[in-house]
């Protein structure tokens, strides 16, 4: 090739991205970037100001004094915590709460589908479906004012 041609290829071809400038690359794309803004907020606001509120456990927590107002101590509470005789028998219920809810809350709703998929008569099956999945009404004493 002489020294003609590949000047022409080279001014045709198309520059590698991160030769492109970044301000370049912004301009090109806001409409993206401007899209990119609203997950970004969303998980600043549910995920990371929450986390504000985990700082209750390194502090002696006074409803009235607020965050700032109560008094640090540290790890005070999980010293409290893993030195009670009450501890391993307390960490044990959890975990097994936890895996019973998840042993029970997955397959039984999986296997009343195909149990409701199996039944015959169409306006029964239908009357069992709205009866299982409809929402149920809160009770009259707790309904707000």
């Amino acid at each position: 090739m002489s020294a003609k041609t590949s000047k022409k290829a080279k001014a045709g071809a198309v520059q590698p991205v991160h030769k492109v400038p970044l301000k370049t690359r912004l301009a090109d794309n806001w409409q993206l970037y401007l899209l990119l803004l609203i997950p970004v907020v969303i998980t600043i606001i549910y995920k990371y100001i929450p986390m504000y509120g985990i700082q209750i456990a390194f502090r002696d927590f006074k409803a009235s004094r607020g965050y700032l107002g109560s008094e640090w101590v540290g790890l005070y509470w999980f010293q409290r915590f893993f030195s009670s005789p009450n501890c391993v028998r307390m960490i044990r219920n959890t975990v097994l709460l936890s895996l019973y809810s998840l042993l029970w809350s997955f397959p039984v709703p999986i296997i009343l589908a195909l149990a409701i998929n199996q039944l015959r008569f169409g306006k029964f099956k239908r009357v069992v479906q709205t009866v299982l999945y409809a929402p149920t009404s809160s009770p009259p004493w707790s309904s707000a004012v």
